[in-house]
């Protein structure tokens, strides 16, 4: 049969042919021509070939973790997509729940459309496993983003960056990653406790399936839009703060930067320069999560820090105000800054808390239920016993005041 088209194109000084079956404009559909795609994945059953892992498990050697090279991630793709050599790639999930339904799509240079190169039914939690780029196979039909077919002659291999791949998903899970808007980039650094042993302790891989939790969540809350219009009018929060307590505005009446207040003067930052402090919080740096002695937590540069108490129980009650006090050091915030406290009549730290515990209320956070990881029980991995955590929000909850029950995120 002959073709309707072919489009020749050089990636990576190979030359592949597309056969293009549709029947868009100016362009005829190929009669009776049935496409065969691959099959579907199971990435709960795959052959020893793939080398399947679940990565963080209890036992696993904390030095794995703390590989910098090898475990990292954007906190807004916590399903990662990385080439491996010119002829595969490595699928990593960076989440405590698995995702249902997932059709990563591939682009090449020189052709216009995504087609999908891999449909999994199931990836299960922590997943890792390594395949083989169908394109250097053979000759194989793929789905195109339209629905239409293409065919792809077979290409020898691929340079890094050949191929651009991206991700989609029916999983609700999936839909509240893509909302993320931060895309800081997650490790662990051993760094910390291995220098300065009177202050951190070493983590584990049970402490920081906890914390990969705890930072999607809390990424998911910074992105949220009732906590960005929160966030962009703190005026009005405060005027509301004492409007419900029958009392006058205290401390600083919006946020303010890192210059000691002098009676009551504050560095405010104007509405245009609140909007950059908010894009702080949501961008692309390195993120350090580290663990605590029982002295002070500590943020600033790449890392942010809390108790092992905060990372098995406190992040699943919404008592973020440690994490969020360090998170805004790392983010460039001092003491003085009620960016970074709860001082001045209100800060940040109160603020967060108050609308973290709303969305574990509203049931609107990527995770909310400890039984998804019953860090808890692992007691052989804690330095002490902890109950199961249960949250309450306090009625008097000013987000639950506001907008009394309303307000999740479609």
């Amino acid at each position: 049969m002959t073709p309707n088209i072919k489009r020749r194109f050089f990636s990576n000084l190979l030359l592949a042919t597309f056969i293009i079956l549709t029947s868009c404009e100016n362009e005829t559909q190929t009669i009776d021509y049935e496409p065969n795609y691959a099959s579907s994945l199971d990435a709960t059953n795959l052959p020893s070939g793939n080398r399947p892992m679940t990565m963080f498990e209890d036992a696993e050697s904390p030095s794995k973790m703390y590989n910098k090279n090898d475990r990292w991630f954007r906190v807004n793709q916590p399903l990662q997509i990385i080439q491996k050599g010119k002829d595969s790639v490595q699928i990593s999930l960076y989440s405590p729940v698995g995702l249902t339904d997932v059709k990563i799509y591939a682009k090449l240079g020189n052709y216009d459309k995504r087609f999908v190169l891999y449909h999994f039914t199931k990836i299960p939690a922590f997943h890792r496993s390594t395949h083989q780029i169908p394109l250097v196979a053979g000759k194989n039909d793929y789905l195109l983003e339209t629905g239409n077919t293409v065919t792809i002659d077979k290409i020898d291999g691929f340079s890094t960056g050949a191929i651009e791949f991206s991700i989609e998903s029916t999983d609700p899970l999936f839909s509240k990653f893509k909302k993320i808007k931060s895309s800081q980039l997650v490790q662990f650094n051993d760094g910390y406790h291995l220098n300065e042993p009177n202050k951190f302790l070493p983590m584990n891989p049970v402490l920081a399936k906890e914390a990969i939790t705890m930072i999607i969540n809390y990424s998911y809350a910074l992105s949220h839009p009732m906590y960005y219009d929160t966030f962009i009018h703190f005026d009005r929060y405060k005027q509301e703060q004492a409007t419900l307590a029958g009392t006058p505005v205290s401390g600083a009446t919006d946020w303010h930067g890192n210059t000691a207040d002098s009676n009551g003067v504050y560095d405010y930052f104007s509405k245009s320069e609140i909007e950059q402090q908010y894009l702080k919080y949501v961008d692309n740096r390195t993120l350090w999560m580290a663990m605590v002695t029982g002295a002070s937590a500590l943020g600033g540069g790449n890392l942010a820090s809390q108790w092992e108490s905060d990372y098995i129980t406190g992040h699943w009650k919404g008592e973020m105000s440690v994490w969020s006090h360090e998170y805004s050091h790392h983010t460039g915030y001092n003491h003085d800054s009620n960016l970074a406290n709860s001082g001045e009549g209100g800060g940040q730290q109160g603020m967060l808390t108050d609308f973290y515990k709303y969305l574990i209320y509203l049931n609107d956070l990527p995770f909310t239920d400890p039984e998804i990881l019953k860090g808890w029980t692992k007691t052989s991995y804690l330095s002490k016993i902890y109950s199961k955590p249960v949250f309450k929000i306090d009625p008097k909850n000013p987000f639950l005041l506001k907008y009394k029950g309303e307000g999740k995120w479609n």
